[in-house]
Order: structure tokens, then sequence, then C-alpha cells
């Protein structure tokens, strides 16, 4: 009688399948990972535009900016009626001024995709030297008037260049715009040029519930391009601005 000999998959051969099997999972994610990012990048910028027509709400009920809001300040602009001035024009959006809705973390900032909290920078522009802001504060808008008004935030394109008050003005997208609303985007870097200009060369704001610090950005400077991962020169970031012009059509 023949006798028929059985065996199993040899260590070698069950290797073999596993890669196979592997390869085909690693095709399989990674069209899935690309279309999630892509998903995540249209809800932010999809939300930065909903911040920028909350705020020109505001400003047509209010006459004014709303002041940014700081970590543990519940999403209040601060502060929420500034007499002369915001308590810092370079911080996050004040989305329960606005009435916002979405995902807020600890320090009741309003967050991105990626969980990062919205950016927003408004000018403190006095125009007339009275020591009062013409952007944030009521009816200064209207007795400054658009033919006086000179916001000073400035908006660059090219990420290689520095982004100043010497910038040439082939790499200037917009000057003396009145605010910058942004997103840090994938990564949420801060180590290219462009990324610390937007935030983070300024240093930190601490966290009042044991979150990291936030990078901070210090000026008027600030950088919008497409995504780029040129070493020394990453971008991720979304960025959105608004013209005086648009604001006082609005109004």
């Amino acid at each position: 009688m023949n006798k028929q000999c059985q065996h199993g998959f040899t260590l070698i051969e069950m290797a073999i399948v596993f890669l196979i099997i592997g390869a085909l999972l690693s095709y399989t994610f990674m069209p899935l990972r690309a279309q999630l990012e892509t998903a995540n990048i249209k809800e932010a910028r999809g939300k930065l535009a909903e911040i920028e027509q909350a705020i020109y709400g505001f400003a047509i009920a209010n006459g004014r900016l709303p002041c940014p809001t700081l970590p543990g300040e519940g999403g209040l602009s601060m502060p929420q009626d500034p007499p002369d001035a915001c308590d810092s024009y370079i911080g996050f959006v004040p989305s329960g001024t606005l009435g916002l809705k979405g995902e807020a973390n600890c320090d009741g900032l309003l967050v991105d995709p990626w969980g990062r909290p919205y950016r927003y920078s408004v000018t403190d522009n006095d125009f007339d030297g009275g020591g009062i802001d013409d952007f944030v504060v009521s009816n200064e808008l209207s007795n400054v008037g658009i033919n006086n008004a000179a916001p000073d935030l400035r908006v660059c394109r090219n990420l290689g260049a520095a982004c100043n008050s010497a910038t040439a003005a082939a790499d200037i997208i917009a000057d003396n715009v009145v605010a910058v609303i942004f997103s840090m985007g994938t990564k949420g870097r801060a180590n290219s040029t462009a990324e610390n200009e937007n935030a983070g060369e300024g240093g930190t704001l601490a966290s009042t519930c044991g979150l990291s610090a936030y990078p901070i950005g210090n000026d008027r400077f600030y950088y919008a391009a497409k995504r780029r991962e040129i070493a020394g020169q990453e971008f991720d970031d979304n960025l959105i601005w608004i013209s005086p012009h648009i604001l006082y059509g609005k109004l």
C-alpha cells in the first residue's frame, strides 16, 4: 500500500506568504491614508472659511473685529469689549465669542482636524495716534475710514525669502491686511523659516490644563503657499487673511 505523504508549510514559505500579504495591505492602506489626509485638509479649509464669515458677521454687528482668545479663556475674545486695545494681537480664534461649532481642547481653543488650535492674529494699527486701535474698538473703524486705515499685517509667498519690512514686492501676496487665520496643518511643525514665521519664532504660550505649550509668533509677517516638503522649506499650513477693503465693503 502506498502511503500518502503529508506535510505543512515551511517557515520560509510562511514568511513569503506574510510578505506578500503585507505588501498588498500596504498598497491598500496608503490610498486610505491619502484620502483621510485630503479629507482633513478640506475640512480645515472649510472651517477657515466659516471662521472668516463669522468674523465679518461680528464686525457688522459690533463695528469692530474681535480680539484673539488665549489658553484658558473659554474661547472668548480678550478682552470681550476692549476700551482701547486687545490683551494680545497674536493668539487663537475666539470661537466662544463668535459662536462657532466644533471641537475644543481643554484650554477652550477650537481645534483643527489634527487636534491643533486655529490661529488668529489681528492688526494693532492706530492711524491717528490716539492710543485707540482702529480695528478692535467699537466705532473706531467708522471714525478712521478706509482711506486712512493702514493695517500692517503682511502675507508673503516665497518660502525661500524672508518675509519682513524689506520684502520684494514680487514676493508679497497681500500687504496691509486686517487679520490672518490659519491652521498649522498636518504635522504642526514650526521648524522651517516659513512655519516659524507663522507660529514659532515668538516662543510659546503655556497650556492651562497640562497640554504641551503652544508655539506662537511675535510679529506682523506671515506666509501662505502650497504644501511643500523641500528640506528646510517644509510648509503645510493653511492660511487665509482679511482684506480691509472687503471688511469695509461688508460694513
